[in-house]
């Protein structure tokens, strides 16, 4: 894994309410995770962002995706051919 890639999934890691963060490539590969991030979700995270990013004008920044649930919520966004997911406990 890129050295600059492991370093700012540290730092996110080690903000406040973080339980873990995963990172795909625009295909699905799982690129990196630390925490309780599920490894076998990169796919379908990669795919979220693709489709939110259909939704909104061509050429807007991609949007952010938030999932909550009782247990936390899930925040994903993608930049270039990067996703990053974000998990939040509550």
């Amino acid at each position: 894994m890129e050295k600059g890639l492991e370093k700012h999934m540290d730092e996110t890691f080690k903000l406040p309410g973080v339980a873990a963060v995963l990172c795909t490539d625009g295909h699905g590969l799982c690129l990196g995770a630390k925490g309780s991030a599920p490894k076998h979700s990169s796919g379908p995270i990669a795919t979220l962002a693709a489709m939110a990013g259909d939704l909104g004008p061509s050429g807007a920044a991609s949007p952010v995706v938030c999932i909550e649930s009782e247990a936390g919520s899930v925040l994903i966004k993608s930049c270039d051919n990067l996703t990053v997911a974000v998990f939040k406990a509550t």
